[in-house]
């Protein structure tokens, strides 16, 4: 039972701390998707407009241009003639979020095809110059004089990719963790030839379509192929190539383990870009809200009414927004926005250093911080178990505190720390060490009361119940009084009775003793026979302890008076003193009881009462603590088996009226001579106050009547006043 109790919280600790640091470091399929609503409402909650300052701008297709130019996809010359002219008001690049996988039917030269062979048709071919016959070339042409990036997609189903770009790895091979496509849908090869850099347009949204996260690469047969807003950076600051770094590079250990990319650098020199990835090449969107009023309707490109302030060196993207034709896309902060506003936002958050990581290792960060965090806070509860508030404070603080500390790592680091599985763990924990101390309290009011209930009060249990703390079970020194009752001549009245009415008698002189013990806040420490002990001032501290003992007997010894069928008497000895309490006993049982030499004394006096002829034997120890009640001194005797002589009193079970007053009179006159050893004078007062006697206490007059004659008769040598029992 000990070691269950022992190893109890503990256990009940240390369960949801491992299930919950072994979640936070597997993460197994859920747990994703609740970190990503926490980190989807931070992005809301901190999400700010577009930079005015952005080098980034969106030329877009929308239901203007439409109307003014007709329906998409325009012909081949009009995108030329948008190419142109943004490159004439000095965009730095024009990136197109548009796949020009096929030839524009609506070239002249194709047109002129459809014709009947004549000597027209022939004449109009030869008329015709390749950027006039084919606005594909046009388009292409345009191009070769403007840096111009076109998408690509990965399929299923294609062709083999094509890279513009200069490629470099350190470290283990990153097509291993980055997102594979058999093939690939291509520019067809005259513009894709013409233009400055070609990258994927694919996206990876998560399990509920939200985008949270762009890939730099995208392997496409075997080839690591960059993302359209990857290859508009490179073309944007004149670099060549890209190098991507993974694990067990130089600098960056692994100790072996393929745990993924890291970096992915642009460039070479002072203008290299440096942008931090996760695992999988992939970087995280600080996503903000789309603001359509910044956006420059290509309609306005087209018939110069744009302000081309607005392009001079922007990067500028061009893409469908128009009802039915925009790529819709979901982020962190929109329900809905086109596909090139991702792409532009991405772009901006790199070239503004701004970022958004959670690192691999966060992970491990999370489940240490549990365990460290949870076995503070068991600690805590444990010291505080009977402080309900201030277990509540410490129970739900730390998790506020981690959530606060998670909502200032995103804000001012762009840290992404979980505060959902170390927050909920510690709550749980918290949880369980609250209703483990709920049970263990209930448990510990349980055994008190089944200690208790049959001892003492039901109040003072309940006393007891509130504040089990006060109860040392293992123990202690402590003054007590200390109460023995017996039935004068049980064994000669059982011998008139029947077992069942030996049995039904004790029972019926033990329940009003006991009511009486109880009445006035005493412990019922055992039955004996016929007999009982009980104690006051423990398990709760009694200042009148004494005086409370000494009214129970009282109300006993009225009882006894009026007991018939048969008529009983009884004895009752008290002493105060000091005696060991507590949980007593053996291994296999315990019981709540007192022992030590007060205790042996005070049953002394019970058998004492038999020779002094009175009910109520006390100690002057009693006496003295129960000032307030009527004794009758009558002795100073030295008991067997202690040191000392000790003063015996008499509680006066009647009124303490004249006849009790001329009675303790009487016992000042007759105790100076008899302790001086002057037994005939003892004698002779004894006999002239003969009157006081009658009634109560006769039998003591009859005990001193034959004391004194026989210490007449026998004188003591060594006589000094105590009488020896």
């Amino acid at each position: 039972m000990r070691l269950k109790r022992f190893l109890g919280y503990p256990l009940v600790v240390a369960i949801p701390l491992l299930i919950f640091s072994l979640l936070t470091l597997l993460s197994p399929a859920p747990l994703p998707r609740l970190q990503d609503i926490v980190f989807d409402t931070y992005q809301r909650w901190h999400a700010k407009g577009r930079d005015p300052d952005s080098p980034v701008r969106i030329v877009v297709i929308d239901e203007k241009s439409l109307a003014e130019i007709g329906q998409f996809p325009w012909p081949r010359n009009v995108i030329a003639e948008l190419t142109r002219k943004l490159a004439d008001a000095g965009a730095v690049v024009i990136a197109y979020d548009i796949l020009f996988s096929e030839a524009d039917q609506t070239s002249p030269g194709l047109l002129v095809k459809k014709l009947p062979t004549s000597a027209e048709r022939e004449a109009l071919e030869k008329a015709m110059s390749p950027s006039t016959a084919s606005y594909d070339v046009m388009f292409a042409q345009t191009m070769e004089q403007t840096p111009v990036v076109l998408g690509v997609l990965g399929t299923d189903v294609g062709e083999p990719v094509k890279i513009k770009s200069g490629y470099g790895q350190l470290g283990d091979d990153p097509i291993n963790f980055v997102q594979a496509f058999p093939a690939a849908k291509m520019p067809i090869p005259v513009l894709y030839d013409a233009a400055r850099g070609a990258g994927t347009i694919n996206w990876l949204p998560d399990g509920d379509s939200v985008i949270r996260k762009v890939p730099t690469f995208v392997a496409i047969g075997g080839k690591m192929a960059p993302s359209l807003s990857m290859e508009t950076i490179r073309v944007a600051i004149g670099a060549d190539t890209f190098m991507v770094r993974s694990s067990n590079a130089s600098g960056a250990p692994a100790f072996g383990v393929q745990s993924g990319i890291n970096t992915v650098k642009i460039g070479d020199g002072d203008r290299a870009i440096f942008i931090d990835t996760d695992s999988n090449g992939e970087v995280r969107l600080v996503a903000r809200r789309s603001e359509p009023s910044s956006w420059i309707s290509a309609a306005s490109v087209l018939d110069g009414t744009f302000n081309p302030e607005d392009v001079k060196d922007h990067i500028i993207f061009v893409g469908a927004v128009a009802i039915g034709l925009r790529d819709q896309r979901t982020t962190s902060v929109e329900l809905a926005l086109p596909g090139v506003e991702v792409h532009a936002q991405i772009v901006e958050q790199i070239l503004a250093g701004a970022s958004l990581v959670r690192p691999d290792w966060m992970r491990g960060v999370e489940a240490f911080l549990i365990i460290l965090l949870g076995v503070l806070l068991a600690w805590i509860l444990r010291r505080t178990r009977n402080m309900p508030l201030v277990s509540t404070v410490a129970g739900l603080s730390i998790p506020i505190m981690i959530a606060c500390w998670s909502w200032i790592l995103y804000v001012r680091q762009g840290v992404l720390f979980d505060a959902v599985m170390p927050g909920t763990g510690i709550l749980i924990i918290f949880l369980a060490a609250t209703v483990y101390h709920y049970q263990e309290a209930e448990h510990r009011r349980a055994e008190v009361r089944s200690m208790f209930g049959r001892f003492v009060t039901p109040a003072v249990v309940e006393r007891l119940v509130e504040a089990p703390d006060r109860i040392v079970l293992g123990g202690e020194i402590r003054e007590l009084t200390i109460m023995f009752s017996d039935v004068r001549n049980f064994t000669g009245i059982a011998e008139t009775q029947s077992p069942e009415g030996v049995v039904s008698l004790i029972r019926r002189i033990h329940t009003p003793a006991t009511e009486a013990v109880l009445r006035h806040s005493g412990t019922i420490d055992k039955f004996i026979g016929d007999g009982m002990m009980a104690f006051w001032n423990a398990p709760l501290d009694m200042p009148n302890h004494a005086s409370l003992a000494c009214k129970a007997a009282l109300d006993i010894a009225i009882m006894a008076r009026a007991f018939r069928d048969p008529p009983i008497q009884m004895g009752i000895g008290l002493h105060t003193g000091e005696a060991c309490v507590g949980n007593l006993g053996s291994e296999q049982r315990l019981e709540y009881s007192a022992l030590g030499d007060a205790v042996n004394l005070a049953s002394r006096l019970e058998a004492l009462t038999k020779l002094y002829g009175v009910e109520i034997l006390v100690t002057e120890a009693t006496s003295r603590a129960a000032a307030d009640m009527p004794f009758l001194e009558l002795d100073r005797a030295m008991v067997r088996g202690r040191q000392g002589a000790i003063g015996l009193f008499a509680l006066h079970t009647g009124e303490a009226d004249t006849a009790f007053l001329r009675l303790q009179g009487a016992q000042a006159e007759i105790l100076p001579p008899y302790r001086a050893g002057d037994f005939v004078e003892a004698l002779s007062l004894l006999e002239k106050n003969a009157s006081t006697y009658q009634g109560g206490y006769q039998r003591l007059y009859d005990y001193y009547s034959n004391h004194f004659k026989k210490l007449i008769e026998n004188p003591k040598p060594n006589w000094q006043g105590v009488t020896q029992l």
